[in-house]
């Protein structure tokens, strides 16, 4: 199994400059995947996934409220709507779950006659959950704060891809440095296979994206010959799904390449810049989910303002 770190800095750690420890990250661990069941007649699956709420599931967010799960008929009728995340396998219906637990930190000593008292401790524990059994996946599992005075970690569902979940840790640490410091990690995780996956080793066309993503950074630039001669070309360390009005899937990638901390935009970890730009292609394993069915695109047609974060299908083996 996988030895549980806090995240961080999954993707970015060489991005890290020397002027503050740098974070470790979280490995996200697999516990209790329940083995495929056998198969199952047409009527039996029909019988099952209507008992369970219909045959596609929608998740997504209306304004700026929190993710919202719809079970829809093949058509697009709600059958049911419930809070959170759900995403259907072929093992079954899994609801993302996020817990806060407590993290023991440090004192800082900062000389004989100066200390500064442990402060704030937390971790996100995230797991999948499947429904009728119980069975759990962990994803990200907290781990101690590795000596840190301050350390406050944050795990989210940015969206999904039929099983595929994915994720964004941000943790803000303090190690009794000059100042705190953001690290971020990302993280793709198969629900149905109970397992990470390494999505960012399969996008294409990545030089062309460092060059937009350059072109974009260089904007900001004093000097824009001269950063690219101190740095190196920007580091693909995201990509995330987008659905429009439809439901059709588009992909973005985030690049970030390294900044000092005053120089840093927040927008990836402290010690970074980054831009977002769209993949040209998304990858192979993501094409079964590119365009909409009609079920979905008719709910869409009717409730405008959902934004979709993903969908699957109920009693589907991926």
């Amino acid at each position: 199994m996988p030895r549980p770190r806090l995240a961080t800095s999954i993707a970015l750690l060489a991005l890290i400059s020397g002027c503050a420890a740098r974070p470790q990250s979280a490995l996200p661990v697999a516990l209790d995947v329940p083995p495929s069941p056998a198969p199952r007649s047409s009527e039996s699956k029909g019988a099952e996934g209507a008992a369970l709420g219909g045959e596609l599931l929608v998740w997504g967010r209306t304004g700026d409220g929190p993710p919202r799960t719809w079970h829809l008929t093949e058509e697009g009728a709600v059958i049911r709507e419930e809070p959170g995340i759900v995403v259907a396998t072929g093992r079954g219906e899994w609801r993302w779950e996020v817990r806060e637990v407590k993290v023991e930190t440090s004192a800082c000593e900062f000389g004989p006659d100066e200390t500064r008292e442990p402060g704030e401790g937390t971790a996100s524990r995230a797991e999948l959950v499947l429904r009728g059994t119980g069975a759990r996946q962990q994803v990200i599992a907290p781990s101690d704060a590795d000596g840190s005075n301050v350390i406050q970690h944050e795990a989210e569902a940015i969206g999904s891809v039929g099983p595929y979940l994915f994720i964004e840790e941000r943790t803000y640490t303090y190690a009794c440095g000059a100042h705190g410091f953001v690290g971020v990690g990302f993280t793709v995780w198969d629900a149905d296979k109970g397992a990470i996956v390494n999505l960012l080793a399969e996008v294409s066309g990545v030089p062309a994206l460092q060059g937009e993503a350059e072109a974009l950074l260089d904007e900001d630039e004093d000097d824009p010959e001269a950063a690219r001669q101190e740095r190196d070309a920007p580091e693909l360390v995201q990509i995330a799904p987008a659905y429009d009005a439809r439901g059709a899937l588009r992909v973005t990638a985030k690049l970030a390449r390294a900044a000092c901390y005053a120089c840093g935009d927040g927008a990836w970890s402290s010690y970074s810049r980054s831009a977002v730009v769209p993949a040209k292609k998304a990858p192979e394993r993501l094409a079964a989910w590119a365009s909409p069915p009609p079920g979905l695109q008719s709910f869409l047609a009717e409730h405008p303002d959902v934004n979709v974060g993903g969908w699957s299908r109920a009693g589907r083996e991926e």
